[in-house]
């Protein structure tokens, strides 16, 4: 008799997938957000959850990508990318941090950083294999590590420290077993904290004396307040031992274009390129071309959409201290991580789980919880206006202030 629960991988469960049912944080989100408006038809949501830019890319790189997908010679299978989009990526790296990359054997590009963290382990990590992660943190890698048969040790960031994991305890795991990988995210999601060049430093000098590789998700490049943006790759022998992924989806509202890159030594981007090579064919020439131009092209939006996050944080922050919130200005990324209080308003609060329950039920304020290190709420600076719900930014702020209050 065919048996369809023997057939499932342990990694996703096994014989039991499907039948226990697991209720992920973003899955009980939807659920509430539905609920509020169920109950509530006439209040309008405060969606400070998603993590993705509110506005659409601009008409330059709009404009780029439908040329492009007009010219016939451009519905091909790109694999490991066009030579354009590489040499754009080495224009713009030179320009954010100042290193020269070889074009042909330092960049290779990636249908989006979250392919690029689930396909590097395939190149790296061996079962058994320990790799390090920070937490709370993006998930993806960690996740492929375990599906491979590796070890995920994590190192908590606290704010005691900077929201910088503490690099005493990395030596402590070093002392008792050999790792392949440091995963890093700086400008850092979901806390906003941004690396001093010192950190990279001292990351580098251990990866040289412990022989493990440094996979820094940056993401948020374009988005460092507080300081210059900072990168391994800076280091003298950075290059040697890091893997550095970027996305253009935070950077220039191209998160649907589903692009990236990745950067780094020869010989380290070649393995991920192969590994890369057997797990898709490459994103469609069009949007690399659009990539481009967005590299290219896009130095004043970038300044005034950083300018507008910056301002929108500012004022959020103000707001939930005034509420009784500790809230602090973030170094980067466009997140505010906030503490979760354990007691507000006559109610008491666990977990973050709780608190952005009371949040959305009671004041249809939503919110990512992050119970990983302390329980803390993420709120995104993507909310949007001008789309039927609010009119202005002044009009999202009135309404957070007096939700808040209640």
């Amino acid at each position: 008799m065919f048996d369809i629960q023997s057939l499932y991988a342990e990694r996703i469960g096994g014989n039991q997938f499907g039948l226990v049912q697991k209720v992920f944080k973003f899955t009980l989100i939807e659920n509430a957000k539905k609920e509020f408006k169920s109950k509530n038809p006439n209040i309008k949501l405060i969606d400070m959850g998603v993590g993705e830019p509110e506005e659409r890319a601009p008409e330059n790189i709009i404009n780029a990508l439908h040329v492009a997908a007009l010219k016939k010679e451009n519905r091909v299978y790109p694999n490991n990318g066009i030579d354009a989009f590489k040499v754009s990526v080495s224009k713009y790296i030179k320009r954010l941090i100042g290193v020269q990359l070889s074009p042909a054997t330092e960049v290779v590009h990636c249908m989006g950083a979250k392919n690029a963290l689930a396909q590097i382990p395939l190149a790296f990590v061996n079962p058994g294999d320990v790799v390090v992660a920070t937490t709370p943190g993006y998930p993806v890698l960690p996740t492929m590590v375990e599906y491979l048969g590796g070890k995920v040790e994590k190192l908590p960031l606290t704010r005691a420290n900077n929201f910088l994991p503490d690099l005493a305890e990395l030596k402590k795991i070093l002392a008792r077993t050999p790792i392949k990988l440091l995963l890093l995210n700086y400008p850092n999601n979901p806390t906003g904290a941004t690396a001093p060049l010192e950190f990279f430093k001292e990351c580098v000098e251990l990866a040289h004396k412990h022989n493990f590789l440094i996979v820094q998700d940056a993401a948020y490049a374009d988005h460092s307040f507080d300081r210059p943006f900072t990168s391994p790759l800076m280091i003298p022998g950075g290059k040697d031992c890091s893997l550095e992924v970027y996305s253009l989806s935070k950077s220039y509202n191209m998160q649907g274009f589903r692009l990236g890159f990745v950067v780094g030594a020869a010989p380290l981007v070649k393995a991920y390129a192969l590994a890369k090579d057997n797990t898709d064919n490459g994103q469609f020439i069009a949007i690399q071309m659009a990539g481009c131009e967005a590299l290219d092209n896009s130095a004043a939006f970038l300044a005034a959409n950083a300018e507008k996050y910056k301002n929108r944080l500012s004022r959020v922050t103000q707001i939930l201290n005034k509420a009784g919130l500790k809230a602090h200005l973030p170094g980067g990324t466009f997140y505010l991580y906030v503490e979760v209080p354990n007691e507000w308003r006559g109610e008491r609060f666990a977990t973050a789980q709780s608190f952005s329950d009371y949040l959305i039920k009671k004041a249809g304020i939503v919110s990512v919880p992050w119970d990983e290190s302390g329980p803390h709420i993420r709120l995104s600076m993507t909310f949007e206006v001008g789309n039927g719900d609010f009119g202005s930014e002044e009009e999202v702020y009135s309404e957070l202030t007096t939700r808040l209050s209640l």
